[in-house]
């Protein structure tokens, strides 16, 4: 009885052993059939060759899969000063591998304290239509003439092609003239008296035409 048993665990070692030998010369065959067909076509001009990999997404405008999607795509700050009619470009492109519609729209431009601006932006185009990598320019604009300095404002431009809004987030800060370039005029003495030269030391003097000569 002892002597069958032991037969027969021989006999599972031993096609173990076949098993794995035979698993391992394949995988040898396959790696060195893939080390030919390298070379091969190597050799014909064509560069390397590797096995196909499985692409991840063709559409790779997807959010990110662990990640919530933003509640703001972009985000724009705009400062300017009460009487100024401004315009904001932006662009909209398709990072995706098909043609895209999006509609564009803007929401209430509203004070930080939640009530309603003066006037609201508008934009130049409502729809676009977008082959992949495109891009296009959208511009808003806004007429500050009835706007108080020192104020913020905030609003939401909406790109919308089906059923999901994604927003543009627009800060407008109204803050006087701090943002205003300012020129500061010299003394005309400035332009008159200049210097001559690194030799002469000293600056020219304007000729006075009411001399008298004596």
């Amino acid at each position: 009885m002892e002597n069958k048993i032991n037969d027969v665990t021989d006999g599972i070692k031993k096609l173990a052993d076949i098993s794995m030998g035979t698993f391992k010369t394949t995988i040898e065959s396959a790696t060195k059939n893939l080390s030919d067909m390298s070379k091969v076509v190597s050799g014909m001009g064509l560069g390397t060759f590797t096995l196909p990999l499985r692409k991840k997404n063709d559409h790779d405008c997807c959010p990110p899969k662990h990640e919530c999607p933003p509640h703001c795509i972009l985000q724009i700050a705009r400062t300017a000063s009460a009487g100024e009619r401004i315009v904001v470009p932006f662009m909209v492109r398709n990072s995706c591998n098909t043609q895209k519609t999006y509609r564009v729209g803007v929401r209430d431009l509203k004070h930080i304290d939640g009530s309603m601006a003066p006037a609201q932006p508008t934009l130049n185009k409502n729809q676009v239509t977008l082959e992949p990598g495109q891009s296009e320019l959208v511009l808003m604009t806004i007429d500050l003439l009835q706007f108080a300095n020192g104020s913020t404002y905030n609003a939401e431009i909406v790109i919308l092609e089906k059923d999901i809004n994604q927003n543009i987030c627009f800060t407008l800060k109204v803050d006087g003239n701090n943002a205003v370039p300012v020129a500061t005029p010299l003394d005309e003495k400035k332009y008159k008296l200049r210097w001559q030269s690194w030799q002469s030391h000293f600056y020219c003097e304007p000729k006075n035409e009411n001399r008298v000569n004596g």
